[in-house]
């Protein structure tokens, strides 16, 4: 795991943080109640509402990331290019203006405000799985290409740095990395074009690189870097580079807890979805669970500060309103966490 010498919320005591994908198409309101939500000390979302079209997706996003290399729109979805198009012009308009939105509810907060951004982008090899080539097959198809794409994002990471830095000034910045395909990609499950086949399996020295490399990049930047699978623990080897790795574990008595332990143990952060959505609150029945679990596992309060709280499913399908109960929740329950273990 790369080393941090720069204290961050979760480094000192447990807190909460949400996955940010939302429902609605009013950004500035949606930034304006994740601050409120999971302000200081919490980790509020760079909240990606997909609703208002391809330019504002976490993959046209991602896309305007890349250095020296672009995207366009096509049928089938986004196809690499080597110059920009104007699909990759519009995603790349529609980062800045957030990035601005963000910047002036932050500059609204007066000078005195205080708390941490964190920014959901595609891995890069799952990113290769999302894009195509111009023969129509995916990215992750050609060895050259996947290599070229994913140094392009690695290198792409510093001018993303630099202009949230001027949006955020001296809080801390964390950027969740997913990759929803890593598994299938490896496996070799990835369809081709035409659906009778699958793609030959990305070796795992190869993902191991891209991802490492990526992790180092964000670190030398003094970026969070978070690796998400979209869904179980991802596996240590690919884990092991990143700052924190996300999960929404299984009930109590899962052998993914251990996991999870093994995590913590190696002084890495955990960003654990289980922050009930459902209409009933259970914030309550959240708390004493964890905590059992947690107990149950050989851990306490100090490790408790690696911890970060979000929701257990996604927030896209509930009304923005809804979303935004939800990320109150996954902070009363963080604080409800807190209070246990100091008891």
């Amino acid at each position: 795991m790369p080393g941090r010498t720069d204290p961050t919320p979760s480094a000192r005591r447990i807190v909460a943080s949400s996955r940010g994908r939302l429902a609605g198409t009013d950004f500035h309101e949606a930034v304006v109640a994740a601050r409120g939500e999971l302000g200081s000390p919490h980790r509020a979302p760079f909240p990606e509402l997909s609703e208002r079209g391809f330019a504002a997706t976490r993959t046209a996003r991602t896309v305007s990331c890349l250095a020296e290399l672009f995207a366009d729109g096509q049928p089938f979805g986004w196809r690499l290019t080597s110059r920009p198009s104007h699909e990759s012009v519009a995603a790349s308009s529609r980062f800045r203006s957030d990035i601005n939105v963000l910047a002036d509810v932050i500059g609204g907060e007066g000078s005195g405000h205080q708390g941490s951004t964190v920014v959901s982008l595609t891995g890069p090899v799952s990113l290769a799985a999302d894009l195509g080539l111009s023969n129509g097959e995916a990215v992750l198809s050609d060895h050259g290409a996947r290599r070229e794409l994913a140094e392009s994002l690695t290198e792409g990471v510093a001018a993303l740095s630099e202009a949230l830095r001027t949006a955020v000034e001296d809080e801390s910045l964390a950027i969740r990395w997913l990759e929803p395909h890593l598994e299938r990609a490896l496996a070799g499950r990835i369809p081709t074009s035409s659906g009778y086949r699958t793609l030959r399996a990305v070796p795992r020295a190869e993902a191991d690189r891209f991802l490492s490399d990526l992790a180092a990049a964000c670190d030398r930047l003094g970026i969070d870097a978070v690796l998400d699978v979209d869904g179980p623990l991802p596996d240590p080897e690919f884990g092991q580079h990143f700052h924190g790795v996300a999960a929404r574990p299984l009930g109590r008595g899962s052998a993914e807890w251990e996991g999870i332990a093994g995590v913590v143990d190696r002084g890495q952060e955990a960003w654990l979805g289980i922050t009930d959505v459902g209409d009933e609150d259970g914030t309550v029945d959240t708390v004493r669970s964890f905590w059992r679990t947690w107990r149950d596992l050989g851990l306490g309060a100090k490790e408790l500060s690696a911890v970060t709280i979000e929701e257990a499913d996604d927030l896209a399908a509930l009304s923005p309103l809804r979303g935004t109960e939800v990320q109150r929740r996954s902070a009363t329950v963080a604080e409800g966490l807190l209070d246990l273990s100091r008891e």
